[in-house]
């Protein structure tokens, strides 16, 4: 029986108990009343068409004390269900949001109670169905059953005075202090019961009212589904789940898919003259909005095999894989492998680099950044390392700039075209006495 007809056939019996006969049922009563009213101490007259009779139960809330551990053996046997009409399909949190659960649940931080519709099943036991929680348990019960390991960000934890390390860890890969505590937990768990399809649909919309989106999140509605979908799984590669650099907050703002988008900007920019401003956030927005419907499938495979190559390269973070410089050694990869370079002496390159910055690249960094100035100023010094520590002849394996239509242009000319393109902007800004635009402190944070 499902659960809807399991809720309707309820109520009939409750309306049955009431004594109320099947005349009262299906044909309204008209009348009408005076209330006081509070302000005047006046009567006031209600009609009818104000009031509704309703011979159905009032929806009940209560609380159910039941742990993880319960929890799965209700869903394995389809006690609990996660399978509501209205419900998001599964799989729509990032790994960082299922692992700082996971964390939460071990470092005691809240977490906002879930919610089940109770129903009874013909037999006379209780079926539940998740109404608010649904992400919560499929990717608690995921990590349980060895689906995922922990993102490469996660913080370790304290129990009992002793600290455990959960970066990358898988569930068997926790201490069985961790792994108790977690099958152990108990939600703030509220069952409702009584409730019509109304009063669920209401349920569902105030406890999902939305937020406002994050400029990362819009750019997946400029770049359409199927390219949303597709980036999605290039950022679950190990690549950006842990050997990408990232502080917890830019985990949070999911800065993995903008490194990510900010990459293939520039391939795009390297391969077929992309013409762009900047690496910001605004200019990854515009570039969403052009490759919408028209990203190819040879470009996808160009890019997804940057992100295998990377991936067996970085098992583990990499401090020199920091927002600012990952997608340097993005467009670095794709001319490794031209070379013939294996991963492994990528990350040996890589490890140098970091340790051995060029004064070059380092005059690139710092405010501005995100401008296309200083960004090919750091993809050209970073080219430079990488061909003196392999010794590969200058122009072999091409550049890592395409400037004004000069494709595998000198880097001098590359950056003279540059300079007359700023100049040119420049000229036709104090032309129409337009102020040049004011840089964000989050374009300046790059």
């Amino acid at each position: 029986m499902g659960v809807l007809q399991a809720r309707r056939e309820a109520a009939s019996r409750r309306i049955k108990k009431a004594g109320v006969s099947q005349e009262e049922r299906e044909f309204p009563i008209f009348f009408c009343v005076f209330l006081q009213n509070p302000l005047t101490k006046q009567p006031s007259r209600v009609m009818n068409s104000e009031i509704t009779t309703d011979w159905r139960a009032v929806m009940q809330k209560s609380t159910l004390p039941q742990g993880v551990r319960k929890l799965k053996a209700w869903a394995e046997k389809g006690a609990l269900a996660f399978d509501l009409p209205i419900q998001r399909a599964s799989g729509q949190w990032s790994l960082l949001q299922k692992s700082l659960l996971i964390h939460s649940m071990l470092a005691e931080y809240p977490i906002p109670p879930l919610y089940f519709i109770k129903c009874r099943t013909e037999e006379g036991g209780a079926q539940y169905q998740a109404l608010d929680g649904k992400q919560r348990c499929t990717g608690i019960f995921e990590f349980i059953d060895g689906g995922y390991a922990l993102h490469a960000s996660t913080p370790p934890v304290a129990i009992d005075g002793f600290t455990f390390d959960l970066a990358n860890m898988g569930f068997e890969d926790l201490s069985e202090e961790c792994r108790d505590a977690i099958l152990g937990f108990r939600f703030t768990i509220y069952a409702l019961e009584d409730a019509t399809d109304g009063e669920i649909e209401e349920a569902f919309a105030r406890l999902n009212a939305s937020t406002p989106l994050t400029l990362i999140q819009k750019a997946r509605t400029e770049m359409g589904t199927e390219l949303a979908g597709w980036t999605k799984e290039m950022t679950q590669y190990p690549f950006f789940t842990q050997g990408v650099s990232l502080t917890l907050a830019q985990a949070r703002r999911e800065s993995e898919l903008e490194i990510l988008l900010q990459s293939m900007l520039l391939m795009d920019a390297k391969d077929e003259g992309y013409n762009y401003k900047a690496i910001s956030m605004g200019e990854v927005m515009k570039y969403c909005r052009g490759i919408r419907n028209g990203y190819t499938g040879q470009r996808k495979s160009v890019i997804q095999c940057c992100v295998e190559y990377l991936s067996d390269a970085f098992t583990e973070k990499h401090r020199f894989l920091k927002k600012s410089n990952a997608p340097m050694a993005f467009v670095m990869a794709d001319m490794a492998m031209g070379q013939g370079i294996p991963p492994e002496g990528f990350r040996e390159f890589i490890d140098y680099f970091g340790e051995h910055v060029s004064p070059a690249y380092e005059a690139n960094m710092g405010s501005g950044n995100i401008k296309r100035a200083k960004t090919e100023g750091r993809l050209l010094a970073i080219y430079d390392g990488m061909r003196e520590y392999f010794n590969i002849p200058d122009g072999a394996a091409g550049y890592p700039v395409y400037v004004g239509g000069l494709a595998g242009s000198q880097p001098e000319k590359a950056q003279e075209a540059e300079k007359q393109e700023e100049s040119n902007v420049e000229s036709g800004r104090a032309e129409e006495g337009k102020p040049e635009e004011s840089q964000t402190a989050a374009e300046r944070d790059g």
